[in-house]
């Protein structure tokens, strides 16, 4: 969670930002801590750019009705698997060692599967969109452990139901105000090198300070844990899914107007266009309308594509591609802002790890249990909510009482 400054000075999140339906805890702690939550803009029409034209939409996607069953087709077959799921072990699912042997991208490519062209572009989309990566990278038993982690695979690609709230100043000032509540005992700057464990206790070297405990929590990105020395080396499984347990790409723009201008052509500011190099944007603009902030997303290979533009040329692609769907108005903000996830030290990806085949069923039996004395936590570790925010308070909860229980 982070917020960042743009030139113009407006501060925008650009890093877990909306709240949505069945986000209890999430909501609870933004009332604990005093954070205004209020909903999000959506009266108006979506935007889908295809083909080289703007089709208006509210509800279902404007696609013909074919292409519109085939996507409902889609995601029966989809969560016909997710269903049958145990919500703890997905790796024993009946079939689990198929399942996890094909690509999400396989799935997709079938025309058993999805018989038109135009519904596995938007499927491709939504699903690079969800994992940050190209769906041929991601196990199709894996993809289906998000689904079960809201349900069904609705949960994560309706707009509707994960974004339906926004938080006054900015999720991240939820963290903040945490950290202010624990004070001093919490160490900022102090990267963990190494962690030692021992019958009785841990030793967790940091820079700057060593700290003895008798258990510790590990809650970063996968592939960061895999990057911390471990004494003794961690069980061989859990070193397998650490280090096999990646993030893909993302970068996110910031984009901020003097006005929401769109709200007043009748347009709820969703939009996405599969065939364009930022394929998803929304409005993010904040209660009090002083500015009007649309929020857009390079993923996966179009990230990777984006980050080795020169910055000029890349802001370049990215407003020409806004002004393809809210026209010419969208070429002439006051500041755009670019955050490259997969940039960054601490992330070092997008918005969670994914399971390329194979990790799921050989390693999966470590992502929910202990090494020793060492417990793991994060987003994507939730077995309900996996891969959100409330997700990840979930998976931190669960992990305090391993560590809090006498036993």
């Amino acid at each position: 969670m982070w917020n960042r400054q743009a030139a113009d000075g407006t501060i925008a999140s650009v890093g877990g930002t909306w709240l949505g339906k069945r986000q209890d805890r999430m909501f609870e702690l933004c009332r604990e801590y005093g954070m205004e939550v209020y909903p999000q803009y959506d009266t108006g029409d979506a935007i889908m750019h295809l083909g080289g034209s703007n089709r208006r939409y509210h509800g279902l996607p404007a696609v013909d009705v074919l292409s519109l069953a085939s996507l409902g087709f889609a995601f029966w077959q989809l969560d016909r698997i997710v269903k049958r799921m145990p919500l703890n072990e997905p790796w024993n699912v009946s079939g689990a060692r198929d399942l996890d042997s094909q690509t999400l991208g396989t799935f997709i490519a079938s025309r058993w599967n999805i018989p038109t062209g135009t519904a596995r572009k938007l499927i491709t989309t939504t699903m690079t969109t969800l994992f940050c990566v190209d769906p041929s990278e991601v196990s199709l038993l894996g993809s289906c452990v998000l689904a079960r982690g809201g349900g069904k695979f609705e949960y994560y690609i309706d707009n509707t139901i994960t974004e339906t709230h926004l938080v006054h100043g900015g999720i991240p000032e939820l963290a903040t105000r945490i950290a202010a509540k624990i004070g001093d005992a919490l160490r900022f700057s102090s990267p963990v090198r190494r962690v030692k464990q021992t019958a009785t206790g841990v030793e967790v070297i940091c820079d700057g300070v060593t700290v003895e405990a008798r258990r510790a929590i590990i809650a970063t990105p996968p592939y960061l844990a895999s990057r911390i020395e471990y004494d003794p080396m961690l069980p061989p499984v859990h070193r397998q899914l650490l280090s096999r347990f990646l993030s893909g790409a993302a970068i996110r723009g910031i984009t901020i107007y003097d006005e929401p201008f769109w709200r007043g052509e009748g347009l709820s500011g969703m939009t996405v266009a599969p065939d364009l190099p930022v394929p998803v944007a929304l409005d993010q603009s904040p209660r009090s309308l002083n500015v009007g902030i649309l929020s857009s997303y390079m993923f996966g290979p179009q990230a990777i594509k984006g980050a080795m533009m020169d910055p000029a040329q890349r802001r370049d692609v990215w407003l020409q591609a806004l002004a393809k769907r809210y026209g010419p108005k969208a070429l002439t903000p006051r500041a755009h802002l670019e955050t490259d996830w997969a940039a960054e030290e601490w992330s070092l990806g997008g918005m969670i790890a994914h399971f390329a085949p194979g990790v799921l069923t050989n390693y999966g039996s470590a992502l929910h249990e202990p090494a020793g004395r060492i417990h793991f936590a994060g987003s994507e570790r939730a077995t309900e909510m996996h891969g959100l925010m409330e997700g990840a308070v979930r998976s931190g909860e669960q992990a305090a009482d391993e560590v809090m229980s006498p036993a």
